[in-house]
């Protein structure tokens, strides 16, 4: 899973997650419509998902909850969830996942992937990136969109591997990938609210408007329509896991609303450009 054979002719469009399952919830109608336009597309997952919710939806710090088993079982789901989305190469990089620590948690283990020492990690994706040589690489805006920890650490993480790897200045301009950040912009929250609420009442779980951005920041949405369906059988697959269970309740009954057209967005980071539609090769 984590060997990185030669490079193909066909563009390469790689996604940096942090946590299995995040691949399906923001990147994953992306995924499939690339991967079946014929690029190469590459997952790369920061943790291991093991404070993750366990058997029985038991939390992480309950009484049997074994973040072994939860990781174990968090892989398998991952690996699901990349075939259904036609992935063509997953690299797990296995860091222990941080969780999201309560007040009266004590502090978080040093071995934890967004405690661990930046500098060595960022050597190994550094490696990764030098493999696969991505036209297009994604993962999350500085705040990481959610605000989780696990999410800014991966973000991150890319800039310093992007540094060591060569690819963000000191090697011909053909090998730059465009990167891009993972976005939602407030009137795309807003329609997918009302679709939401029409379907399950005023009182259904919506992603927090604080995750959203004004419609002028995004440069990029990607029309999922025709690969919504595989979207949502990807995050089905992370069925262990109530957020995203809870994630696929909202977006299946929004999708139950006729003539709905489905997007997901991003903000072009480097180099700049205006708004466009979708990703382009570059050559390399």
């Amino acid at each position: 899973m984590n060997d990185y054979p030669a490079a193909s002719r066909a563009p390469v469009l790689m996604v940096v997650h942090a946590h299995p399952d995040d691949e399906s919830s923001q990147t994953g109608g992306t995924l499939a419509c690339y991967a079946a336009a014929g690029w190469r597309t590459v997952l790369v997952t920061c943790t291991d998902g093991s404070q993750g919710d366990g058997g029985d939806g038991v939390k992480p710090g309950q009484l049997g909850h074994r973040p072994r088993q939860v990781a174990a079982q968090r892989l398998g789901e991952l690996a699901t969830a990349a075939s259904i989305l036609g992935i063509c190469d997953l690299v797990t990089l296995g860091y222990p996942d941080s969780g999201v620590a309560g007040e009266d948690d004590p502090p978080l283990s040093t071995e934890a992937f967004s405690r661990r020492p930046l500098a060595p990690m960022a050597l190994r994706l550094a490696e990764v990136l030098r493999a696969y040589r991505p036209d297009v690489l994604i993962t999350y805006p500085p705040n990481g969109l959610s605000g989780h920890p696990d999410h800014i650490r991966t973000h991150d993480l890319v800039h310093s591997a992007l540094a060591i790897a060569g690819v963000a200045g000191d090697e011909a301009p053909a090998a730059v990938p465009q990167l891009y950040y993972i976005a939602l912009s407030r009137s795309r929250l807003a329609s997918l609210a009302t679709q939401a609420r029409a379907e399950l009442g005023p009182e259904a779980w919506l992603p927090p408007e604080s995750m959203a951005i004004d419609d002028a920041q995004i440069t990029t949405a990607v029309d999922i329509t025709n690969y919504w369906n595989v979207k949502l059988a990807a995050l089905g697959a992370h069925a262990s896991q109530s957020d995203a269970a809870a994630l696929l309740a909202l977006f299946t009954a929004a999708s139950r609303c006729d003539g709905a057209r489905w997007f997901e967005e991003y903000v072009r980071v480097d180099p700049p450009n205006r708004r466009e539609t979708g990703f382009r090769a570059t050559s390399q």
